[in-house]
């Protein structure tokens, strides 16, 4: 690719156990309460970190917890304000306190016949409530009348509203905006039958849910202003959505080698005016070459230079600086 190259400077590392498992799980890296959180599971128990916001650390503060889906099974975790966890299976949703102890459960119906489908939970921007999507009740005639989301006090655990979401037996994730706004990113994937991107909001009258522009993939980036960087399941192109402005898209083939796409599942932005996105010859490919777009055109930049050829893993932090893995070993860098 003929594109000027900027050297990578490594800032920090750290070792994380379990951080390569965990970037193939939905909840593995989350924006909660305007930080970036990085979720790990290693030896029957949940590890949540919480990236520094001092640049010459990985993490600022970690705290474990027994994993209650030890045995295989899929749940979703979500840092909770108050040092507490939010944690979803597939047939109920729990907050343990940080000690440990269980300050509530909400149970719900499973989904009996969906063995892909997984729910998701997160606080409210507020903090006031926790949003969670499980499967909906079955109607008269024994199917399901869609996958809902409710609000449950995060005291209490009240449901205090609910939504049918558009979306059935889906695999769910949640992301929060970086600058606060009042809605989260809903992300429902059905396979082969698509995607919804959804802004869900707590109202005064229940919840507001509807759909996030155009967007359409389960793998989003969010920037401040309500920007949406999804990326194509299949790597064939970028999408830039948000709110009174066009989409802007750019396919792989007008900026990458023929035949190559982009990899990694975790398009982001550097800052306000640099997106970081991993390419490679395949989807699956163990090496990629990091780039970084435009934000608001999506076009080439620059091509990052490393000491070593780097994998297809890049978070980027938003605050100038992004992670990579090393194994088990968490990187952080930034542009020399």
């Amino acid at each position: 690719m003929n594109h000027p190259r900027v050297p990578a400077r490594l800032l920090a590392r750290e070792a994380l156990p379990g951080i390569t498992e965990a970037l193939g799980n939905m909840d593995g890296w989350l924006l909660r309460d305007g930080a970036h959180w990085l979720v790990t599971r290693h030896e029957g128990t949940i590890t949540i970190s919480r990236v520094s916001t001092d640049r010459s650390q990985v993490v600022a503060a970690r705290a474990t917890w027994a994993d209650p889906a030890a045995d295989g099974a899929d749940s979703y975790c979500s840092p909770l304000p108050d040092g507490a966890v939010a944690i979803s299976t597939r047939g109920a949703v729990t907050v343990h306190e940080a000690d440990g102890t269980v300050r509530w459960e909400h149970r719900h119906r499973d989904w009996q016949h969906s063995p892909e489908a997984s729910g998701a939970c997160t606080p409210d921007p507020a903090g006031r409530v926790l949003l969670a999507t499980m499967a909906g009740p079955l109607g008269a005639d024994g199917l399901s009348q869609g996958d809902i989301c409710r609000a449950l006090d995060l005291a209490t655990g009240e449901v205090l509203a609910e939504h049918v979401l558009p979306s059935f037996s889906a695999t769910y994730a949640f992301q929060q905006f970086p600058d606060a706004r009042p809605e989260v990113l809903l992300t429902a994937s059905m396979g082969q039958d698509g995607t919804h991107c959804l802004l869900v909001t707590r109202a005064a009258a229940g919840l507001d849910v509807r759909a996030a522009g155009t967007a359409e993939e389960p793998y989003v980036g969010l920037g401040r202003g309500g920007v949406v960087i999804s990326q194509d399941v299949g790597g064939g192109y970028l999408c830039r959505t948000q709110d009174g402005a066009d989409d802007v898209i750019v396919e792989a083939g007008e900026i990458l080698p023929e035949e190559w796409v982009f990899a990694g599942y975790t398009p982001g932005l550097v800052d306000d005016e640099r997106i970081l996105v991993v390419t490679a010859e395949e989807q699956w490919a163990e090496e990629g070459t990091h780039l970084l777009l435009d934000a608001h055109t999506l076009r080439p930049l620059a091509e990052l230079d490393y000491a070593q050829t780097p994998g297809v893993s890049a978070l980027p932090l938003d605050d100038g600086t992004w992670l990579t893995l090393d194994k088990e070993t968490v990187q952080r860098w930034t542009t020399a």
